[in-house]
This record gives C-alpha cells, structure tokens and sequence, in this order.
C-alpha cells in the first residue's frame, strides 16, 4: 500500500486526532507511532516516527515548547500527537507558531481514542515494509559472519549495507576501536570526547556532532564494557531505521566485546614473552621467531616506561592504533616496546594523558633489550625531575643521570652517605624527610601534612640533615646536590 501520511491519520474520524498547528506539513510519511514521556522525546523517536505523549514530556515553558517543536521537526519526527486528558501544560501560542513556521504537525488527540489504537493502525499500515526491514537484518548478521573471513571489516561492511560511514570510538580513552579502510580525524573525536565528558557513566542516546554550525556526524551508545559510540560520519543527520539501527549497534557491540577479550589474551602472551626476553631465559633464534609473529622483527626497537597506572591506558591506545607491541609490569613502572619507526606516532597518542614517560635508546639486538627498560626507567626519572613529558636516554645529549647502578649508588653516597647510614642505625627517615621537603618546593606547612608531623618536628629533622652532611637546605648549590643525589638513591633503589 502506499506510504501512510499524517493527513490520512487525521482523515480516519474513528481516531478523533485533529490538527492543532503545522498544517502544511499534513503530507509527512508516517511508518511509525510511539509513546515517550521523557525529557527531550527527541532522541528516542526516530525519523518519520509520531511522538504519543499524554503531555508530560511537554515543557511549561515558552522558549522550551519551542525548542521541543524545533528539535522533533530537526530529527525528522512525522510529528506529535498530544491526548486531550489534560495531563500536558498550556500550550503557548510561541509553540503552535513555531510548528506553522515549519510545517511540523501538532496533532490533538480526543480522550476517549486510546494511543494503542493509533499505533496499530500505524503497524498495520506499515507490515509491508517489515519483510524490507528483515532482509536488511538479514544482510548485517551476514555481514558479521563474511566479516571474519575476508580482509573486509565489519564496519566496512555494515557502512556498505547501512549506506552511511560508520566508525566506533571510545569517548574515554580517544581512540577509534575496530579497524576501518578510513578513519575519523582527530578533531572529530576530541568533539566527541568534549561532549560528552561530563556523563560518560550514563551516554547520551543520540548525539550530534557538530563543529560550530557544521554537523559532522551522529553519535550513538553501545552497550559494551568499554565507553564506545557508534559514529555515523556525514553532513546530514541519519537516516536509518531506527529497528535496524538498534541491531547495527548490537552487532557491533558483540564485535568489540570479541575484541576486547583477544587482545587481553594477546596482552598476556606478549607480556609473557617480553619478561622471558629480558630475564633470558628464552634465546635469542626463539626469540627472533616469536617477535616476528607479533611483527616486531628485523626492526631497531624503544623501550618506554611510564607509571604503572597508565599500563591500561597504554595497552588500549597502542592496540586500537593496531601498532605491533610488547608490554611489561615491573614494580612501579609499565614499559612499551614498539618499533623505533611508530615512536613519533605513539608518543604523539600517549603524551595526551600521560604525565611523565622515559625513553631508551634505540637498539637492534634482542640481548640489550633488558638494557633498554633500566634506560628508560632512568629517563623517566629524569622526565619527572624536570617536569616534561618524554626524557630520552641518549648519549648524544646526556642526561644529569648515572649510567650504571654502581654510578648511581656512589652519587647518592657521596652527597647522602650520613644520612643513609644515621636511618639505618637509628631507624629514622631522614632521607625521606629530605625528600619530601624538596618535592613540596621546600614549603614547611606541605612537607608537615605530607610526613604527617608536627612543623616543629620537621625543623629539628632538617637542621639534623644539615649537620650530618655540612650542607645548608637554603643554599642553591647544596639544594641541587641533594636533589641529584636523592634522585641517583632512587635509582639505585629500583635498581
């Protein structure tokens, strides 16, 4: 039958619905009819769908009547039908008047008409596209089987079937999840990110994203243990029914689940071979064969390292980026390698949430990647020491570090040695008093609340510091020789 308008809606007098406002847009297609009382009905009504409401969705407002008639007739709502049972609020003549202005039909609904009745005379009208919605089903389950077999992803091949670009991103960590033959810019995803950063525990269910007056997509929530949406990309709003939609983002939400679970398995097995590289106890021929699986061989390498709390971070960023990786856990510290030929790219992904990385040198022999962790954890403490970002371990420009353990021991002694050995036999911790009053920039009441003791019993520390080691905590010379050498004991320590 042909399509179902809202003109004919209000032709069947048993539905007792007459036009309030927006006449001119009588002609609107209608394939669907649905009951919302939330706030802002517009993210839960589809295109060429009719809003049923009792009224309780409806604002008191002027400016807000209006907004809601301008956002249903943006989403491409058919319109909205308000029963006549006294629930909504006045109706202002700014709201009607914007609905005339637009086209957009307000339909009202005598009471005695059920809304159940208006929608199954919709379905009715609509079952003969139900056999077109179902093919379309039909071909995006096959599309996420045929995805697994060829070099096609299942995104290219759900954009193929959708007729949109759709592209996955998780909005906590910035990056774009499931492979694609193209790729968003950055900036669309740090709009993305920015939008929603204050209700990441709760995504919106339709978000645009816009770039002044300029839409750029559409976002969507996926129900996944990662924060995603589901992106499609274009100048115009979608245009998808919204019962295949729903199934695109259940597909690919099963998609990212997968994903997720092979790369935690992938993450233990490479960390596995890592630590095996580093302790030695797997040659070097083994080695070698391994890292070619994992794309890692016949290439110079760099370790990173950075605090243990971005490891997660780092596996997720470096594994959506699909750049061949090994990761580590020692200790404290989280270690990266990756071939010196994606650095740039990985530092450039990492620095925008990690405070303080350390860079080895770069190195072509398996037996000196052990070397290059120690390195890195060197230049990390570099980085934090001098408040930037990335410290790289060179010797062409030579950090103010000892280069071995034995080098680092002796500078610490050599400016410390009263104060380590006074800790030892009296059990005090002088070191770390020191260490803390340098940290907080040499303020009393900080170091005090940090230690948890009383001002006065911090004086009596640091004159005592003063007089084991004849330097003075005023002085600038003696204050940089205690902080090389608290930084030499922390590396001798880790060591």
């Amino acid at each position: 039958m042909p399509d179902l308008t809202i003109s004919d809606l209000v032709a069947m007098r048993q539905l007792s619905t007459v036009p309030l406002a927006g006449k001119a847009g009588l002609g609107r297609r209608l394939v669907w009819a649905h009951v919302c009382e939330l706030p802002d009905p517009w993210n839960w009504v589809g295109v060429d769908e009719l809003l049923m409401t009792t009224g309780m969705c409806i604002p008191e407002g002027v400016e807000d009547q209006r907004r809601l008639i301008s956002s249903l007739a943006d989403r491409g709502t058919a319109g909205i039908a308000i029963g006549d049972d006294q629930q909504a609020p006045p109706l202002h003549t700014e709201m009607l008047a914007e609905a005339d202005r637009l086209g957009y039909p307000v339909l009202l609904v005598g009471h005695s008409t059920p809304f159940a009745a208006i929608g199954r005379t919709v379905a009715v009208a609509a079952q003969s596209d139900q056999i077109t919605r179902i093919a379309r089903l039909s071909k995006l389950y096959e599309a996420t089987r045929s995805a697994t077999l060829g070099k096609s992803t299942l995104l290219d091949q759900i954009s193929r079937e959708l007729g949109i670009e759709v592209h996955v991103v998780d909005v906590e960590v910035g990056s774009e999840v499931l492979s694609r033959r193209t790729r968003l810019p950055h900036e669309t995803i740090s709009l993305i990110r920015t939008a929603v950063a204050d209700s990441l525990h709760r995504l919106p269910p339709r978000l645009p994203v816009v770039d002044g007056e300029d839409l750029l997509g559409t976002a969507f929530p996926l129900a996944t243990h990662r924060t995603c949406m589901l992106i499609a990309e274009g100048p115009d709003d979608i245009d998808v029914d919204a019962f295949v939609l729903l199934h695109a983002q259940s597909l690919v939400a099963v998609e990212i689940e997968r994903d997720t679970r092979d790369r935690e398995r992938s993450d233990a097995s490479e960390e596995s071979l890592f630590r095996q590289i580093v302790d030695g106890s797997v040659g070097p021929d083994a080695a070698e064969s391994l890292l070619e699986q994992i794309g890692l061989a016949h290439t110079q390498w760099v370790v990173l390292c950075f605090d243990i709390a971005d490891l997660g971070f780092v596996r997720t960023m470096i594994g959506d980026e699909a750049i061949p990786k090994m990761t580590l856990a020692v200790g404290e510290e989280g270690y990266l390698l990756v071939g010196n030929a994606n650095f740039d790219r990985v530092v450039e992904r990492l620095q925008t949430r990690i405070e303080a990385m350390g860079v080895s040198a770069r190195t072509s022999a398996i037996a000196r990647i052990g070397d290059g962790l120690r390195q890195s954890r060197w230049a990390l403490h570099a980085a934090r020491a001098e408040g930037s970002t990335v410290a790289e371990y060179s010797s062409a420009s030579p950090l103010f570090l000892p280069r071995t353990l034995s080098e680092a021991h002796f500078a610490a002694r050599a400016v410390l040695g009263e104060l380590i050995d006074y800790d030892a036999e009296a059990e005090s911790n002088l070191v770390d008093t020191l260490d803390a009053y340098l940290t907080c920039n040499r303020s009393w009441s900080e170091t005090a609340e940090r230690l948890m003791i009383h001002r006065q019993t911090l004086g009596y520390r640091l004159k005592k510091i003063e007089s084991l080691t004849g330097r003075s905590t005023k002085s600038s010379a003696d204050i940089a020789a205690f902080w090389s050498a608290l930084v030499a004991h922390r590396i001798s320590r880790s060591g």
